[in-house]
């Protein structure tokens, strides 16, 4: 339950969370007369199926959690260097098993008796989930560090938690996608305020918006990928460049060119150059099956595939100006 509502809260399917576990198995000898804090916090791993029923989610959890109890000694800075990344997770989930009776608390030894037991604890973790017994119930609660989260994000965790329970108990089959967790104000945020409204958007094509853009914030940035970027000045000439580099080789209003190229400084511009040009682009990931990428060329019948390098000439043997009618 508690992957599901951090996978509705951040959007992921695939969602990391911290579980601590006694450190003390059964299988060794003496476990239960050892003095020494042997608890462990381990990485809980949930990949979700969007077709799957929540009970049978919630069943191959279970079974993919019991399949590691063997390695719960496993400490988490080990886990840390195996998986080869630092920070797994900053949410956890504890189970606390303090079987107290009444008995025990009754109990008087020399005149002396325990009228009342209480615990003060903290975490490390951003969302800390709390599960204990009390009275023959199972109690939640969500512990959170104030200074990097707020009380009304955790609020809706525990909502979230809580639609998660519901939903289950309601309907086990129901699938993972038809899961609903959103509270009214959300649902209103979701469907009234971030839909319906009409915006009036200028007439301007958008390679001209970029222009525009240009003369207003030159050295703005406007692109960036990884460690790269380009400020608006610098798009709008290397497009202004790249443009007539295609208008030489024929491109031009009506035609398509297919941009086969990954996610790049110059995929930017070469849409953008290819806008200017007056013809249309049709994106293609290179990362596609190649019958995937087979179809589309067929279907589309570009004039041009740009790939990957674009030749440096592309650029630097045309000026950076603006693209006239005269050039199309």
């Amino acid at each position: 339950a508690w992957a599901l509502a951090l996978a509705q809260a951040t959007g992921r399917d695939d969602v990391v969370f911290g579980a601590t576990v006694s450190g003390r198995p059964p299988e060794l000898p003496g476990v239960e007369s050892m003095i020494g804090l042997f608890i462990n916090t381990l990485p809980v791993r949930a990949r979700l199926d969007h077709a799957e029923p929540l009970g049978a989610l919630f069943r191959r959890l279970q079974a993919e959690q019991a399949r590691l109890l063997d390695h719960q000694w496993a400490g988490l800075a080990d886990i840390q260097r195996w998986a080869g990344h630092g920070e797994l997770f900053d949410t956890a989930m504890v189970f606390q098993n303090y079987p107290v009776s009444a008995d025990t608390t009754s109990r008087q030894l020399d005149g002396l008796r325990v009228t009342g037991f209480d615990a003060v604890e903290s975490t490390d973790f951003v969302v800390n989930l709390v599960a204990h017994t009390r009275d023959d119930s199972l109690r939640l609660r969500l512990d959170h560090r104030a200074d990097t989260c707020s009380g009304d994000l955790v609020r809706s965790l525990a909502d979230r938690m809580l639609r998660v329970l519901e939903t289950l108990i309601a309907d086990a089959d129901l699938p993972v996608a038809h899961l609903d967790t959103l509270d009214p104000s959300d649902r209103e945020r979701v469907l009234v305020e971030w839909n319906g409204k009409r915006t009036e958007l200028p007439g301007t094509p958008l390679h001209e918006l970029i222009s525009e853009q240009a003369e207003r914030t030159p050295d703005a940035v406007a692109v960036v990928c990884d460690e790269a970027t380009l400020t608006y000045a610098e798009l709008d000439g290397r497009a202004n460049q790249l443009a007539r580099h295609l208008l030489e080789q024929g491109l031009g209003a009506e035609d398509f060119a297919a941009i086969a190229l990954p996610k790049s400084l110059d995929a930017i511009t070469s849409m953008l150059a290819v806008l200017k040009t007056g013809a249309a682009y049709l994106p293609i990931d290179p990362e596609y099956p190649a019958e995937r990428i087979s179809y589309m060329l067929d279907d589309a019948r570009p004039a041009l595939t740009l790939t990957e390098p674009i030749p440096a000439a592309a650029y630097s043997d045309q000026p950076s100006g603006q693209i006239t009618d005269a050039e199309r």
